[in-house]
């Protein structure tokens, strides 16, 4: 997510495909609701005669099957439609056999044969018909400037509710689709048309077999869509759109090319599929989702005005671009089993885009800006309620409900793991594992295996520590008085947590100084503490046990040692480890091993970094500071603070974009300047903001498209009703999706009482779409009145929100009781214990808030005292 030449119905990849699904493994014997094994789909082929404008649609399917063995009852999936006729007929025969049909939960339709089936091959014939969604999930209509469209958002369990089939990713089939739109529609599929015919005002578009592929990576998009070609793909390539957008599609055109040639030359393979279209969504969950040969995209990703490019917007084009096309190999080609292994197709397609994004786009440097990530995976990593990467999945479980974890902790262990055994190795298991398994399932285990061969290391057994079970470790580093050094591990947790011991299989990178010169020393640490050898011409003066910042660990050092690494840090460590140091200082606060006051002083020695991307981590890091120790009170105190610490910092680039400057300068002036006006109370930003804004609302050429967000947002903060009535006029009117976004971030960032209510009204009553309703509320809880206003308005309205948006999406709302405030969390604890709102979702986002509240109340009670002295007595309110 953010996601071929096969001959249908061939014997031979059939046998192998049955044979190879046979070798999965069994549903446990406690798990109902599992498909079983005893008959298994090997093709099928699909109808579907839709129009963008109606409500409803008909179809008909045609599944070839294998019965294993004897075979009394099977089971598929067909949610909320109606089955109008199933017959089930024998191969080659043709004979027809009656069964029985019973509903069950989770979209299970149990078929029982009137007598048991022998082992053989068959067909099930099913005519339906159902209703289009409306909620942004299945085969689900929007409109957009008064024209209908259909589009398809199937992971992880939504096929099922499109048409009837086999909805679990371990049956990996061809597939054959025919649409019948009206004639004026464009019709899209994985593959390319095979044959098209008009008649009595419609077209019926017979679609190429796909080659092997599970039910959810199938996409479908109907309606007076457009189309620009790419070229230099060496497969026929577009990018797709609704109708008047297709101008905004250059850059996806000019970047998809070099990624698709990089990621070719990385797996040592062609492009496995027949074609490849980019399809922009209006209405949208997901960032983009990895449909071989037509990847879909939120539309304000994939499209870009030309005249309003920001380099942060081609940034993020780019990356997800490369993420979705490395699921191709990864995750299209070799397909997991089971959504237990959902984590490894998108924590490594995200350590893949990084790597990718870095080498055809190094002036974007992704990887450096994707470090913040990892680092705040981490925060939550520490807590009693962190999950495991791998955990067993029930069918019906919220597969977002770990999403963080499986992207940004799973490509952090990915990146530790490949420093370790070599990035040589790595990409030879890589390579190795999608050979052993193509157009096949595997598991994370098939791939440990293979890269555990080629390097020579014990791959698995180390990895599976980080897999298996949930938390972060701490390394720490002493030096002996008698001479020597020693290095150990522990879980990390923060103050006045208990959490049980664990042990990790850990590979640390060192580096170090004896004074004279600076080495590099890699240990794989297995037990709780062991004792190393450092080569050194004296003593050791200091160490950074996480060099290049590739480990997935917290750290710690005598405090001489932290002293002598933030005296001088730009001499003292790379670009990437000054990046992260501020989010390991904030570790050490979290846990008590660092006062308030020295965690500022220490933070104020980055404000002259040279990098950009390490000043952006520290108005990160100041984010942890504002939230847990700044009252009313204290804000003025806190803006001089923050008028110091990240004011030369934008004296160094200015305010506006100058010839030449470097590409990281334009990343993070909005950054800047959304601190300084914000939270700095700088009034010159404010002045800035001002005029920016009232320029930009007479003609947006006149501001550079970087600034335009930081402009709305920042003029917003105390800004008027005749202000807010503009942005919304301009959201509503905006003719690209990136005007849409972001007049309504600048809806979400007013801070009067009376324009945030009508915000929060607009929130349902304006024309949003279903992605866009929890924008605002969501934004309002960047200050503790707007945080406490936003939870009211949600328990207010949670029975209009959960019918407008994805039940899935319902389990994230105890996410509106988080702050630093106990008492906000006890509410949503009795809120969402009601049977209506409870379920296991919910309680496991509810124990992530009920934690990280705990740990912020703790924290402002145990170090706010001596923030407040040092803001007061060192910086002192002005």
């Amino acid at each position: 997510m953010r996601r071929d030449r096969f001959i249908f119905g061939a014997v031979s990849f059939i046998v192998f495909a049955v044979t190879m699904q046979l070798g999965l493994p069994a549903a446990r014997a406690e798990d109902d609701l599992r498909l079983g094994r005893e008959i298994v789909p090997t093709a099928q082929e699909i109808r579907l005669v839709v129009d963008a404008d109606a409500v409803d649609y008909t179809g008909s399917t045609r599944i070839e099957m294998e019965a294993m063995g004897r075979v009394s009852r099977f089971r598929l999936h067909a949610e909320d439609m109606n089955l109008d006729s199933v017959v089930l007929e024998a191969l080659p025969s043709g004979g027809r056999i009656d069964v029985a049909v019973e509903k069950g939960e989770l979209g299970l339709v149990t078929l029982v044969p009137t007598s048991p089936l022998a082992p053989g091959r068959y067909a099930l014939r099913i005519d339906f018909s159902n209703d289009f969604g409306t909620q942004a999930v299945g085969l689900y209509r929007m409109e957009h400037d008064g024209h209908g469209y259909l589009f398809t958002q199937f992971e992880a369990d939504d096929a099922r509710e499109a048409f009837p089939c086999f909805d679990e990713p371990g049956f990996k089939i061809p597939w054959r689709m025919t649409l019948v739109v009206p004639e004026a529609h464009l019709a899209v599929f994985n593959t390319r048309v095979a044959e098209e015919s008009v008649a009595g005002g419609q077209r019926t578009v017979v679609f190429a077999p796909t080659q092997p592929l599970p039910s959810y990576l199938l996409a479908i998009a109907t309606g007076p869509l457009e189309t620009v070609d790419i070229p230099d793909l060496g497969v026929p390539g577009r990018v797709v759109t609704v109708k008047g957008q297709s101008h905004l599609a250059d850059f996806a055109v000019q970047s998809t090319p070099p990624l698709l040639r990089a990621l070719e030359r990385w797996f040592d393979q062609s492009y496995p599929f027949d074609k490849l279209d980019l399809v922009a969504v209006p209405e949208y969950w997901p960032g983009a989702m990895e449909n071989p040969g037509a990847i879909t995209y939120s539309a304000n990703i994939l499209l870009i005005d030309p005249k309003a490019a920001s380099l942060a917007q081609r940034r993020t084009l780019a990356r997800i671009t490369a993420h979705e096309l490395a699921h191709m190999w990864f995750g299209d080609l070799v397909t997991m089993a089971w959504w237990d292994d959902l984590w490894l197709n998108e924590s490594f397609a995200d350590w893949m885009g990084d790597k990718i994004t870095d080498e055809v786009f190094p002036e974007y440097g992704t990887s450096m800006s994707e470090l913040g990530a990892v680092q705040e995976i981490m925060v939550s990593d520490a807590r009693p309620s962190a999950q495991a990467i791998r955990q067993p999945v029930r069918p019906g479980d919220n597969l977002l409900q770990n999403v963080g974890t499986q992207y940004n902790k799973g490509k952090g262990v990915l990146g530790m793991f490949e420093q370790w055994v070599g990035a040589e190795d790595f990409r030879k298991g890589v390579l190795e594992y999608l050979r052993a398994h193509n157009w096949g399932n595997a598991t994370a285990d098939d791939l440990w295996a293979a890269i555990g061969t080629v390097s020579g290391e014990d791959v698995a057994s180390a990895m599976a520590t980080f897999l298996e079970q949930p938390g972060v470790p701490l390394v720490s580093f002493e030096v002996s008085p008698v001479g020597g050094v020693r290095i150990a591990q522990r879980r990390f947790a923060n103050a006045g947590v208990e959490m049980p011991a664990q042990r990790w299989k850990i590979p640390v990178s060192l580096r170090y100084s004896d004074g004279r010169t600076v080495r590099t020393h890699t240990v794989l640490l297995e037990q709780e503490s062991q004792a190393l050898a450092l080569p050194a011409e004296g003593p050791i003066a200091w160490v950074l046990p996480n060099a290049d910042a590739r480990g997935y660990y917290r750290w710690s050092v005598p405090a001489s040692m932290l002293a002598t690494l933030t005296e001088k840090p730009v001499q003292t460590m790379t670009a990437r480890e000054r990046a992260t140091f501020p989010s390991n200082l904030a570790a050490l606060l979290d846990a008590g091993a660092l006062h308030g006051d020295d965690y500022l002083q220490a933070l104020g020695g980055f404000a002259d970094d040279p990098d950009p991307d390490v000043i952006a981590a520290l108005a990160s890091a100041l984010e942890n500071v504002r939230e847990a120790f700044v009252p009313a009170e204290m804000e003025e105190a806190f803006a001089v603070y923050v008028r110091r610490t990240l004011g030369p910092a934008l004296d160094r680039i200015g305010m506006q974009p100058r010839p030449g400057e470097p590409e990281g300068a334009g990343l993070l002036r909005p950054k800047l300047l959304g601190w300084l006006g914000i939270h700095g109370h700088d009034e010159k930003v404010r002045e800035w903001a001002r005029g920016a804004v009232h320029a930009l609302l007479a003609d947006p050429a006149t501001l550079d498209p970087s600034l335009h967000g930081a402009a709305l947002t920042i003029a917003a903060y105390d800004g008027d009703r005749a202000l807010f009535e503009q942005y919304r006029e301009r959201f509503e009117s905006a003719t690209t999706p990136r005007q849409r976004q972001q007049y309504l971030a600048g809806m979400a960032a007013f801070r009067d009482p009376g324009i945030v209510d009508r915000a929060l009204e607009y929130s349902l009553t304006g024309p949003l779409r279903t992605q866009e309703i929890l924008r605002i509320p969501f934004g309002l809880s960047e200050t503790p009145a707007g945080r406490e206003r936003a939870y009211r308005w949600m328990t207010e309205n949670y029975g209009t929100l959960a019918q407008r948006i994805p039940k899935e999406f319902t389990s994230f709302f105890p996410y509106f009781a988080g702050g630093c405030e106990p008492e906000r969390v006890e509410s949503a604890r009795q809120f969402f214990a009601h049977p209506e709102r409870d379920s296991s979702p919910t309680r496991v986002s509810l124990a992530k808030v009920t934690d990280a509240v705990g740990d912020c109340a703790r924290l402002r009670e145990r170090e706010a005292a001596s923030v407040a002295a040092f803001l007061t007595q060192h910086v002192g309110a002005r």
